[in-house]
């Protein structure tokens, strides 16, 4: 079986692949103080929950944008699981070809995610992925990747205003009763919720203006179910494609 882990800045995404077939995930979150031990417990409970034995993986693949914890869950992996990882960089064989001036600045998942999409649905395709940025992956219909676009995912925009607006704090991710709210809460949810809608669509619009062509349009991250239903564009939500771009990676080796 093989290990896919997917390690963001807000969470770590675990699954398990038999063949091609994910048996299951989960999602926890990232905590920058991680120690080997930690992580292997973590993992290795996570595996208990599933009903698999740690000596039922043979690979693992692993994306990371934690340069801190890289190297603590690479140890985690030799000794409580027994594999070398194989981690994901440009620098790995793929199944597309990477357009970015500097192929070494792109984020590992955003790499995942670029395969699966152009993989799983072929070209030309954009890949809106909800995490702690919001992403944008566009791949050509001859599997380039040619670049993309970098947003504030909502969390961190609902951080950062929290931070440093005195009397605005954080409320709960979801979509408000109006538009219009009756309370600071409301109407910051209304803003956060609908912003990042519009968002996505107006960065999608221009995107697509730019290329000159109507592509396939999908979206994964732990926060797509809640807002992709509500865009314009996107046709296909799967929250755990990043997984699945691992695999294919991991198997294109």
């Amino acid at each position: 079986m093989l290990l896919a882990i997917d390690i963001g800045n807000t969470d770590t995404v675990v699954g398990v692949f038999d063949g091609e077939k994910l048996k299951n995930s989960f999602r926890v979150a990232s905590k920058l103080n991680f120690t080997v031990d930690e992580s292997g417990f973590l993992v290795t409970g996570l595996l208990e929950r599933m009903g698999i034995a740690s000596d039922d993986i043979d690979r693992v693949v692993m994306a990371s944008v934690v340069p801190g914890l890289t190297p603590i869950f690479e140890r985690m992996c030799s000794k409580y699981v027994g594999c070398d990882p194989l981690v994901v960089s440009s620098k790995v064989k793929l199944p597309i070809k990477l357009g970015y001036d500097d192929p070494r600045e792109m984020g590992a998942d955003r790499i995942a995610d670029a395969v699966a999409a152009f993989v799983k649905f072929g070209g030309p395709v954009i890949l809106v992925d909800y995490g702690t940025a919001t992403t944008f992956n566009v791949v050509t219909a001859e599997g380039v990747y040619v670049g993309g676009v970098i947003a504030p995912g909502i969390k961190t925009a609902g951080a950062g205003l929290a931070e440093k607006a005195a009397r605005l704090f954080e409320v709960r991710i979801e979509k408000p009763d109006r538009i219009i709210g009756k309370t600071t809460a409301e109407s910051i949810k209304s803003g956060m919720f609908y912003g990042t809608i519009g968002q996505v669509d107006a960065i999608l619009d221009l995107i697509m203006q730019e290329m000159g062509q109507k592509p396939k349009i999908i979206a994964t991250g732990g926060l797509s179910s809640e807002f992709a239903p509500h865009s314009k564009y996107i046709e296909q939500v799967f929250p755990e494609l990043t997984l699945e771009g691992l695999r294919i990676i991991a198997n294109s080796q």
